[in-house]
């Protein structure tokens, strides 16, 4: 696969992705296009159990979205008379159905992702609006719903489309003593977090600390983003490589399809109901207990439990020691047997 802005290396059961766009890593429409790609062939890897994102310029992650193609935005929208239909607020409702609709077949019809993305691509040159709006949800949706153990390592700078994009992924760490901040301030420049962050920030956060971040449009150091969740942890630079890799070692230890149900069930689901998210759940616990690898690992759990737990109380292996047990070399040897 040709890469022109995206550069990978693998490292055991991991994929480091590097974004290279200099000089500070605008978020572009192509570069959007070609992490889809990757992420969908990654997706079809078993030997890749970790996906990383991360900017390949010393100090630099993804700055913000592309100011000039921000730009391009209003008269794009103008050519296919965005604009006039949502100043009617049924005609901006129906349009918005239509997108959720076609979300929805391109979830689950086949070829009509594809399909759909290819005909908004012909027309880019005349209005690349639809092209790009379709492109994000799809990209955004394919990381957050891949089964894979996702990390955005940002190593830089963090703003609007990057935070953005970093949001979709299941770990978030930065760096702490080189002054980086995160934040979302679109706000700032009279537009709206429009690639996902209105949405996502509140599930991550809740919707009152999202508020405050998005409309003050302030930047929020390594400590703070952790503190409101926005981010897992930070390290030094000078560790900082180490420390993503060493848990993104731990992270490939994860059974793939325990890691692949339980993000589906936890993203789907918490767009639901409760009483459905619980059929979801349901649905991928059976997957889970019928797959080969879960039917190694049981009965081997179960021996283990007769052997260390199963015992007098003096001779019973405590919680801490079984999850030890569980992420071992030698437990995980046995089921690659």
């Amino acid at each position: 696969m040709d890469l022109k802005y995206l550069k990978t290396r693998q490292v055991g059961a991991t994929l480091w992705v590097e974004i290279n766009n200099p000089p500070v890593n605008w978020l572009t429409t192509d570069i959007c296009e070609e992490l889809f790609m990757l992420v969908r062939k990654v997706e079809k890897d078993p030997s890749i159990r970790v996906f990383i994102l991360t900017g390949g310029i010393d100090d630099v992650y993804i700055m913000h979205f592309s100011i000039p193609e921000l730009v391009k935005i209003s008269p794009d929208n103008e050519k296919i008379m965005m604009d006039k239909i949502f100043r009617s607020r049924i005609l901006g409702r129906m349009f918005a159905f239509l997108t959720t609709f076609s979300n929805w077949l391109m979830d689950w019809v086949p070829g009509y992702e594809t399909l759909t993305l290819k005909n908004f691509k012909a027309i880019r040159n005349f209005s690349s609006t639809l092209f790009l709006w379709f492109l994000m949800h799809r990209l955004y949706l394919a990381i957050e719903r891949m089964g894979k153990i996702t990390i955005a390592a940002i190593n830089g700078p963090c703003n609007g489309g990057g935070t953005e994009l970093s949001a979709c992924f299941d770990f978030r760490f930065m760096i702490h003593d080189q002054d980086f901040t995160i934040g979302q301030p679109e706000v700032l420049v009279g537009i709206i977090a429009g690639g996902g962050g209105t949405q996502r920030l509140p599930r991550l956060l809740g919707k009152a600390r999202a508020l405050e971040i998005m409309l003050t449009g302030k930047q929020l150091t390594p400590e703070q983003a952790k503190a409101s969740g926005l981010i897992t942890d930070h390290f030094a630079k000078d560790e900082f490589i180490r420390r993503v890799q060493e848990f993104a070692d731990t992270m490939a230890r994860r059974i793939p399809v325990a890691v692949k149900g339980t993000k589906l069930a936890v993203h789907d689901g918490f767009e639901t109901s409760l009483r459905h998210g619980l059929s979801i759940e349901m649905e991928q616990t059976i997957r889970c207990f019928a797959s080969p690898m879960t039917r190694k690992v049981l009965p081997a759990y179960a021996s283990f439990i007769r052997k260390r737990v199963e015992v007098p109380k003096e001779e019973r292996a405590t919680i801490h020691e079984v999850i030890e047990m569980l992420q071992g070399d030698e437990f995980l040897k046995k089921l690659s047997d």
